[in-house]
């Protein structure tokens, strides 16, 4: 498991500002998480998956009511 470094980071996003960069990871479905300076951590693996047209990382499950409960 590899992160990807803040250079190639810049280079998916085509963004230099770490908030320039979350914008763009959000607006084109990209899992990632922040680091402790603020920074997006994306896995290298996960970028991979996406470029070559699937997905390593289940999309999240719709959120409905739990019907049986009422």
């Amino acid at each position: 498991m590899r992160f990807l470094t803040h250079d190639e980071l810049a280079e998916l996003t085509e963004r230099k500002r770490k908030g320039e960069q979350i914008t763009w990871l959000k607006a084109n479905g990209y899992h990632f998480a922040i680091g402790a300076n603020g920074h997006p951590r994306v896995l290298s693996e996960h970028v991979q998956a996406r470029l070559c047209g699937g997905s390593m990382i289940a999309a999240p499950a719709a959120l409905e009511p739990n019907w049986g409960a009422v």
